[in-house]
């Protein structure tokens, strides 16, 4: 455990320095932790899932409700196939709240709602140059920009967790979208169950993550 800490204080306090806000694995989480990307591990019944937050904003302007993001890896080391989609999933905060996860086809047209000028599918463009431009300059000083205007926002859904099924020694991994955000709470956890076979689950998957303001 001390192995764990030690890079992670020397991570927040980076973090903290660069951004005012961070992030991290609860120290106390149940698996490993993985001081350089931030991600937890665990292992139940011979599955493993590894669980990172992956965006604080998939689209930053103009949103009313901010949308939020983890990337998981699920790897079926069982004899049988698993299923663990991302419907199974659940983020709760520190005051009790709970969060579902939106499909990434919601949160697709949820985005698409707010870039009224862009050229529908699949010419992906601005009817505008001014647009364009007043996008490009907005980029510049928000790194966090993931989708619209500077990535395809069909990879929404390309990027998105598989539909779950994972076949016997093979692993999935992808995108969970949650309408919400991370940095106005004190700490959260994302927690889930693999269905090993009818009627039977898994052991919950906990991922506590801290969220650590200067």
């Amino acid at each position: 455990m001390k192995k764990q800490i030690l890079p992670l204080i020397l991570m927040l306090s980076l973090l903290i320095g660069c951004g005012g806000i961070a992030i991290i694995p609860s120290p106390g989480s149940l698996g490993q932790i993985n001081a350089q990307d931030l991600s937890i591990t665990q292992v139940n019944e011979q599955v493993t899932v590894s669980a990172k937050v992956m965006d604080l904003e998939v689209r930053p302007y103009q949103m009313k409700q901010n949308i939020c993001s983890f990337f998981l890896t699920v790897k079926n080391d069982r004899d049988q196939k698993i299923y663990l989609p991302a419907e199974r999933f659940i983020l709760s905060d520190s005051k009790g709240n709970q969060y579902r996860p939106v499909s990434p086809e919601r949160i697709r047209e949820i985005v698409a709602d707010h870039d009224p000028y862009l050229i529908p599918y699949p010419y992906v463009g601005y009817y505008y140059e001014g647009d364009a431009e007043r996008a490009r300059i907005r980029n510049e000083f928000n790194s966090e920009v993931t989708y619209f205007p500077t990535k395809d926002p069909r990879n929404i859904t390309l990027e998105a967790l598989p539909a779950g099924k994972v076949e016997a020694h093979k692993q999935i991994s992808g995108v969970i979208y949650f309408l919400t955000d991370l940095r106005t709470m004190e700490g959260f956890s994302l927690e889930g169950s693999a269905v090993l076979s009818k009627g039977v689950k898994s052991s919950d998957f906990i991922f506590p993550f801290s969220v650590v303001k200067k």
